[in-house]
């Protein structure tokens, strides 16, 4: 289950601490088989909760993965982590996609805040996994490929309706064009493209790129005379 997290520096921690402390706190890093990361442990009726984070809590975008419960040891032994903060957290608002706490450490007063993101369907989840099978696709490379299809995507579009306003003027209907192809493939949206291209070189035929090059009147006879030498002689 991962969450979206932001760690911000707290403006008014008076007002916060009415709410009573819920428990002690500890913030870790930790090198494990998955890498380097950061715990942050909450003490709970009997237990730790808490998150992982593959980046530092304070990291623009930071997310984290929901930890399941540890022992308590944890809050006075670090073993082979490393202790970054420790003191007191005070739960602000406790629901199950969003969670706000207060925590008052060694380094001062911040306002977690965590959201939790929607998890895949079965269905696209699968549907993920097919396509990397087929491909021959890394889980690492997921991420740039689906950014570089939606910018793909999103350009093709846009030189598409670029082109139909200028050939269609306002018979271009742009909204039902744009319903029509955001539910169609990338090859499928290139194919209405390319007819929308040959229709404008029909209409606004491309330069040629070079011309020949004219000489001089005082200098075609030369040139004639020399071409016509080299023929003679060939």
């Amino acid at each position: 289950m991962y969450w979206n997290i932001a760690l911000l520096p707290d403006a008014t921690p008076d007002s916060k601490r009415e709410h009573g402390p819920a428990g002690r706190y500890v913030i870790h890093r930790h090198f494990d088989g998955g890498g380097p990361h950061r715990d942050l442990r909450l003490e709970q009726a009997g237990h730790l909760a808490g998150w992982r984070f593959e980046q530092p809590l304070c990291a623009e975008g930071a997310w984290a993965v929901e930890k399941g419960p540890h022992p308590l040891r944890w809050l006075d032994h670090d073993g082979d982590a490393a202790r970054e903060d420790a003191g007191l957290y005070t739960v602000i608002a406790w629901a199950k996609d969003a969670r706000e706490l207060f925590l008052d450490g060694r380094h001062g007063t911040h306002i977690l805040r965590a959201e939790r993101m929607p998890l895949l369907s079965p269905e696209a989840a699968r549907a993920l996994h097919v396509t990397m099978r087929e491909m021959a696709l890394e889980p690492a490379a997921l991420a740039g490929i689906l950014r570089d299809g939606v910018t793909a995507r999103r350009r093709a579009l846009e030189r598409f309706c670029g082109l139909g306003r200028e050939l269609d003027g306002s018979a271009f209907d742009e909204a039902v064009w744009r319903r029509t192809l955001e539910s169609l493939s990338l090859d499928e949206i290139t194919r209405h493209l390319r007819a929308y291209e040959v229709r404008f070189d029909h209409k606004f035929p491309p330069s040629p790129t070079s011309y020949p090059e004219t000489l001089p009147d005082s200098e075609s006879g030369a040139w004639t005379n020399r071409a016509m030498g080299i023929v003679r002689d060939g």
